[in-house]
């Protein structure tokens, strides 16, 4: 890079006044997809358009977000109690304002997660993109361990004949039916 005709303009100072705002029209249809300088991971860390991944990878923890509500709403109906203290407040005005509430707070995470995604946290020792994913992944397993819940549940009440199922599901109700004939 020495024995380039022009000089390296990317030491002197910058030209523009501030920053680009991430919220701007410049910044909504620009073109820049990822940083192209190690330097600008600590100045500049945002992002014209983003990835299909990182914008799958908030979509499907917003889906989880969904499910974990709808199988948080089942397992309080069968006796299970909501152990976020927030989302218990908002449970007990319904499901409506529950479901609402877990929607739009998933969806403005989500949303400032993937618009700060390239960002350094913790002494530039981690990214909130490493965050993102770690969220995907304690989310995965939520899902799993209520899907647990339900199967132990199923298995404790199979017996008892007290049981129509996880939400009246004919699955369910074939499996009881099936467990009294053998």
């Amino acid at each position: 890079m020495e024995n380039l005709p022009f000089p390296d303009r990317r030491r002197q100072k910058d030209r523009r006044g501030r920053p680009t705002s991430p919220v701007s029209r410049r910044s909504l249809f620009g073109r820049r997809k990822h940083i192209r300088r190690k330097e600008d991971r600590f100045n500049q860390p945002y992002v014209d358009i983003y990835s299909l991944r990182s914008v799958l990878t908030v979509l499907f923890i917003i889906v989880l977000s969904i499910s974990d509500a709808f199988f948080t709403l089942e397992l309080v109906q069968l006796g299970a109690r909501e152990l976020n203290p927030v989302m218990h407040f908002f449970l007990t005005y319904g499901a409506i304002p529950f479901l609402s509430v877990k929607f739009v707070l998933t969806v403005i995470c989500g949303v400032v997660f993937l618009i700060h995604k390239n960002r350094l946290l913790f002494g530039g020792r981690v990214s909130v993109k490493v965050v993102l994913l770690g969220v995907l992944a304690l989310y995965v397993l939520l899902i799993v361990y209520e899907l647990m819940l339900f199967l132990k549940i199923e298995y404790m009440l199979l017996g008892t004949g007290h049981y129509s199922g996880i939400g009246g599901t004919p699955f369910s109700n074939s499996l009881i039916a099936s467990s009294r004939l053998s």
